[in-house]
C-alpha cells in the first residue's frame, strides 16, 4: 500500500465515510473521491503522511473539513476540488501553503469569512480559480497581477468595493463577479483584454456612465491589441445603476452573442449600429431602463436574434412589420446550436409569473416582450410568420385594432400577453387551433362577442383572462350571452324612444315659445298677421296664375 501512487473511487455500495487509513499512503499522488456520497468530517489526521500528493478531488460530496488553523499540510497540490464540501466558516488558512497551486475550486463550500490579501498572492500563478456561492466579505486588491488566469468565478458573495483599478491578466477568459455588492465604475481595462469571452458583472451597485469611446483615448491602458473586446461572445450587466446612452464600447464587441443591459438606468434609443457591429446576437434583453424613440427596423437582419426583451422601457411608434424578418424565430427547430453561455441566470415574464432560465436553457427559448412601452397601431400582420414563437407578449401599450385572425399561424405559442390595451372587434376563433397555449391574458381591452369555445381554451379556463371587456360574454365569464344581446337590444329602443321624445319636446317648447311671445307683444301680433295676409295674397295669385295658364295650355291643345 505505500507503494501505491494513484487512488481514484467511485461510488461503491456500503462505502459511506473516507478512512482514516488513506492519510498513511506516502506515495499517493493523486486522489479521486468526487462525486460520490461520502460524509463524515476529515481531519489532519486522513492527510498525515501524504507528502507526494498533488492532485485531490473531494468535490460534490457531504464533507466537512476540521482543520486547524494553524495546520500546515504535508504536500503542496497543484490541483484542489473541495466543491460543496464544507470547509467554514473561516477562510482555509492552510491555503496559503500552497503557492504552486494551479487550479483551485472552494465553490459552495460555506465560508463565512473576509477573503485575506494573502490569498492573491498565493493565486498568483493559478489558471482557474472558483470561489462562488460562499459568503466570502471584504474588498479586492487595487492591484491585481493574475497572468495566469483563463478563469475566475468569484459570484454569489458579500465582496464589496471598487473592482480593481488595474488588474494584469492577458489569458483571463471568464470575468464572473455577478451576485456581489461592488460598487464604483467599471474599469476600462474591461473593454480590451484580448481573450476575454464572457464577462458577468450583474446584480452588482455598479454605477455612472461608461467611458467615452469617441477617440479610444480611454481605452488604452496595459493591454494592446488591434481589436478590442472582439472575442467577447457574453456581456451580462443586469441590475446595476448604470447609466448614459447605449454603450458605445460595445461597438467593438462583434463577436457578442448574449447581451443583457437590462434593470439599469440607461437612456436615449436602441442604436442601429448593432445590427453591423453585433451580426451574431441571439439574445437582446433591455428591458427595465428609460430607452426612447422607436424600436429600429434594422433588427431584422440579426438572423440568429431568438429572444428578445425590451420591456418597461418608453420605446413609442408602431411595431415594426420587419421584425417578421427574424429568420431564427420562424423554424420550430431552432434551440440548440447557438453559442455556449455559462453563467449565472435571466428572468423574465412568461405565462404571467416570473421566470427565471438558466443562460444554457435560453437557446431553446423563442421570444419577443415588447410590454410597458408606448407603442400605437395595430399588430403587423406579418408578425405571425414567426412560426417558432413561443412567447408573445405586447400588453400595456397603446395598441387598437382587431386582434388579426392569422394568429393560428403561431402553432408553438405557449404564452400570449395582449391585455391593457385597445383592442376591439372579436377574439378570433383561430385562437382554439393553438393547441401549446398554456398561458392566455387579453383583460383591459374593448374586445366584444362571444368567447371562443374549444378544448385548449377550455382548459385555462379563468375568467381574469378576460375581465375589463365589458362587450364580451360566454364561459368562463358569468354574463351569459343571450342576455347581453338582450339588453343590447334593449338599449337601443331605449335610445330611439329618447331621440324621438326630445325632438317632440323641442318642436312644442318653440310652438309655445312663439305663441306666448305674440299673446303679449301687441306689435309682434299685429306684424305676425299682416305677414299670413301677405303671404296668403300672393300664394292665392300664383294659385289662380298656374290655373289659368293650365286651362289656355288644353284649350289650345284642343283647336
Amino acid at each position: 500500500m505505500p507503494e501505491l501512487r494513484a487512488e481514484e473511487t467511485r461510488l461503491r455500495s456500503g462505502v459511506s465515510t473516507v478512512p482514516d487509513g488513506i492519510g498513511k499512503l506516502g506515495n499517493l499522488t493523486y486522489l479521486s473521491l468526487g462525486v460520490n456520497n461520502f460524509s463524515g468530517v476529515l481531519s489532519k489526521e486522513h492527510f498525515s503522511s501524504l507528502h507526494n500528493l498533488e492532485y485531490l478531488n473531494l468535490s460534490q460530496n457531504s464533507l466537512k473539513l476540521y482543520l486547524e488553523e494553524d495546520w500546515i499540510p504535508p504536500f503542496r497540490l497543484t490541483e484542489e476540488y473541495f466543491g460543496s464540501c464544507d470547509m467554514g466558516p473561516r477562510f482555509p488558512a492552510w491555503l496559503r501553503w500552497q503557492t504552486g497551486i494551479d487550479v483551485l475550486d472552494i465553490s459552495n463550500a460555506n465560508i463565512n469569512d473576509v477573503l485575506p490579501y494573502w490569498f492573491w498572492v498565493v493565486s498568483s500563478k493559478t489558471s482557474s480559480l472558483y470561489l462562488s456561492r460562499n459568503q466570502l466579505s471584504g474588498d479586492l486588491p487595487t492591484k491585481l497581477q493574475l497572468r495566469l488566469i483563463s478563469e475566475m468565478d468569484i459570484s454569489g458573495n458579500n465582496l464589496s468595493g471598487k473592482l480593481p483599478s488595474n488588474l494584469i491578466a492577458p489569458r483571463l477568459t471568464n470575468f464572473l463577479f455577478h451576485n456581489n455588492h461592488f460598487t464604483g465604475t467599471i474599469p476600462p481595462y474591461l473593454f480590451q483584454m484580448p481573450s476575454l469571452l464572457e464577462i458577468n458583472l450583474s446584480n452588482n451597485q455598479l454605477s455612472d456612465d461608461f467611458p467615452e469611446c469617441r477617440n479610444n483615448s480611454s481605452l488604452t491602458g496595459s493591454y494592446s491589441t488591434d481589436q478590442p473586446f472582439s472575442s467577447v461572445i457574453m456581456v451580462d450587466l443586469k441590475n446595476n445603476n448604470l447609466s448614459g446612452e447605449f454603450p458605445c464600447f460595445l461597438q467593438n464587441a462583434t463577436a457578442v452573442s448574449f447581451l443583457d443591459l437590462s434593470h439599469n438606468k440607461f437612456t436615449g434609443s436602441v442604436p442601429t449600429w448593432i445590427v453591423e457591429t453585433m451580426p451574431g446576437l441571439e439574445v437582446l434583453i433591455l428591458r427595465n431602463n428609460m430607452f426612447c424613440g422607436i424600436l429600429p427596423k434594422q433588427l431584422t437582419k440579426l438572423s440568429a436574434l431568438h429572444f428578445l426583451d425590451v420591456a418597461h422601457n418608453n420605446i413609442s411608434g408602431s411595431i415594426p412589420s420587419s421584425l417578421a424578418g427574424l429568420s431564427a424565430m420562424t423554424s420550430y427547430s431552432y434551440g440548440l446550436n447557438g453559442a455556449d453561455y455559462s453563467s449565472d441566470s435571466i428572468s423574465t415574464f412568461v405565462k404571467d409569473r416570473e421566470v427565471n432560465y438558466s443562460h444554457e436553457l435560453t437557446k431553446q427559448i423563442v421570444l419577443i416582450d415588447l410590454s410597458s412601452n408606448s407603442f400605437t397601431g395595430y399588430i403587423p400582420k406579418e408578425l405571425y410568420f414567426l412560426k417558432g414563437l413561443r412567447s408573445l407578449n405586447l400588453s400595456r401599450n397603446h395598441l387598437s385594432g382587431e386582434i388579426p385572425g392569422n394568429i393560428c399561424s403561431l402553432r408553438g405559442l405557449e404564452s400570449l400577453d395582449l391585455s391593457y390595451n385597445y383592442f376591439t372587434g372579436k377574439i378570433p376563433a383561430s385562437l382554439t387551433d393553438l393547441t401549446f397555449l398554456s398561458s392566455l391574458n387579453l383583460s383591459y381591452n374593448d374586445l366584444s362577442g362571444t368567447i371562443p369555445t374549444g378544448q385548449q381554451l377550455q382548459t385555462l379556463n379563468s375568467q381574469y383572462m378576460y375581465i375589463g371587456n365589458p362587450g364580451l360574454c360566454g364561459p368562463p365569464l358569468l354574463n351569459n350571452c343571450s342576455t347581453t344581446e338582450t339588453n343590447q337590444d334593449v338599449n337601443q329602443v331605449h335610445d330611439i324612444s329618447s331621440l324621438y321624445l326630445s325632438l317632440s319636446t323641442g318642436f312644442m317648447t318653440g310652438i309655445w315659445t312663439v305663441f306666448c311671445t305674440m299673446l303679449f307683444k301687441k306689435t309682434w301680433r299685429i306684424a305676425y298677421f299682416q305677414l299670413l295676409d301677405v303671404l296668403y295674397d300672393k300664394f292665392y295669385v300664383q294659385v289662380a296664375l298656374g290655373k289659368a295658364a293650365v286651362v289656355r295650355k288644353f284649350q289650345n291643345v284642343e283647336s
